[in-house]
């Protein structure tokens, strides 16, 4: 009778180490719980990824699209979240390969800009095996069809304060403000050996000038865009023009002698 006693409290005691044992450490997952999804990986019949600008920053409000490579004039659309996030659903039911596209459209300083969006990978896919595709709004830097990305920057040579040799002129470019993605600008000193000044990033800039001859001192110069008097220096503002992407232009002039 101790025996039967003494095996049995022995019992309890094992399952009782069991059950406590069970209810210490991490909690499982509950039952029917999703497995969490890995941004990194394609989704099948979606078109997914970020819009960033060249600093990293994100960009919400940006349209993107996958364009059918079988169709013409065959989109499916989508636009970022506040998080520069965007995921698009790809028709199932339509033939052909899908690639990425994008624009970036913006008012800054009152006028509107529309810049094109470089996507990571420029390879088409297929409707079943989805993709990621990041795209980078870049301000400036070359293009993939070997273009800039950047304004440029066009001067115009005067003789109203005297004649000099517009290869010695270096221009200094003052962002004045945040650029056009919202990012901060560098100073840019150049000088112009082709009447303009390629790649500036898309801005808002204060411009001085000043000339500095192979036998003399430097000299201040005055600025000029259309309309203006010529003075020490002008805010320029890019402007879009087929021919030129975006582009600004002003006259230089030596300082009159009194």
């Amino acid at each position: 009778m101790n025996v039967t006693r003494t095996m049995t409290a022995l019992l309890l005691t094992t399952l009782l180490a069991a059950c406590g044992a069970s209810q210490t450490g991490s909690p499982g997952t509950p039952p029917g719980t999703p497995a969490p999804t890995d941004a990194s990986q394609a989704t099948p019949y979606t078109m997914k990824g970020t819009v960033r600008n060249a600093a990293g920053q994100p960009l919400p409000g940006v349209e993107v699209w996958a364009d059918n490579t079988l169709y013409y004039n065959m989109n499916a659309l989508g636009r970022t979240d506040a998080q520069g996030r965007y995921s698009i659903a790809l028709p199932k039911d339509q033939l052909g390969t899908w690639r990425a596209g994008g624009r970036f459209k913006t008012q800054y300083h009152g006028k509107w800009y529309d810049l094109p969006l470089e996507p990571d990978k420029e390879a088409a896919f297929a409707t079943a095996d989805g993709a990621i595709r990041n795209f980078t709004l870049r301000l400036a830097g070359e293009t993939p069809g070997g273009g800039h990305y950047g304004g440029y920057v066009y001067t115009y040579y005067s003789e109203h304060g005297g004649s000099y040799d517009p290869d010695r002129v270096e221009y200094t470019l003052t962002p004045d403000g945040p650029l056009l993605d919202g990012s901060t600008g560098q100073t840019i000193k150049a000088f112009d050996g082709s009447d303009a000044l390629h790649d500036v990033p898309v801005g808002q800039y204060v411009v001085t000038a000043r000339y500095l001859p192979t036998d003399g001192l430097a000299q201040p110069m005055l600025l000029a865009q259309s309309g203006e008097e010529y003075s020490p220096s002008t805010t320029i503002l890019f402007r879009e023009a087929v021919e030129h992407r975006n582009f600004a232009d002003f006259s230089v002039s030596l300082v009159p002698k009194p």
